[in-house]
């Protein structure tokens, strides 16, 4: 048996980078994961929880878990979309005050791992996630296809 596992290996490196970025982001009183979605509402808003949810790679307890946070501290704006069953998220004016003030904090971080690495470990990381993002994808796809025919 391999005793490197993936799973264990990937979650282990979420801890760490997230435990680092959570320190350098708490003078804005936000935490990584809200930044990352402050941060993907702010590229694409207004968004639908469920698309929120996919691009984050995040279920639906999950992502409604974090959106009522985000809610209760008034970062964000939640609507009813046309279809009714589905909400709307947008940041509110008190969202986008906290993630441009949580920014230079963030650009800390982000420059601090990067200078830690050499520029090919840098891009390597890049490449190395998205290949693995993409084989778990696929995996998980012909998982579901299998169990569909059954």
């Amino acid at each position: 048996m391999d005793p490197a596992c993936a799973c264990a290996t990937a979650r282990q490196v979420a801890r760490v980078l997230t435990q680092m970025y959570d320190g350098r982001l708490r003078a804005s009183g936000l935490e990584a994961p809200q930044f990352a979605l402050m941060m993907a509402l702010d590229h694409q808003e207004p968004c639908s929880q469920v698309a929120l949810g996919r691009r984050s790679a995040l279920d639906k307890t999950t992502i409604s878990r974090n959106l009522k946070v985000l809610e209760r501290n008034g970062w964000i704006e939640c609507s009813v979309a046309n279809d009714r069953r589905e909400r709307q998220v947008t940041l509110s004016p008190e969202g986008r005050k906290r993630l441009a003030a949580a920014q230079p904090q963030w650009k800390k971080a982000q420059d601090e791992l990067r200078s830690a690495m050499t520029a090919g470990q840098w891009d390597a990381m890049f490449q190395t996630f998205a290949t693995v993002t993409d084989a778990a994808h696929r995996i998980q796809g012909e998982a579901e296809q299998k169990t569909k025919k059954r």
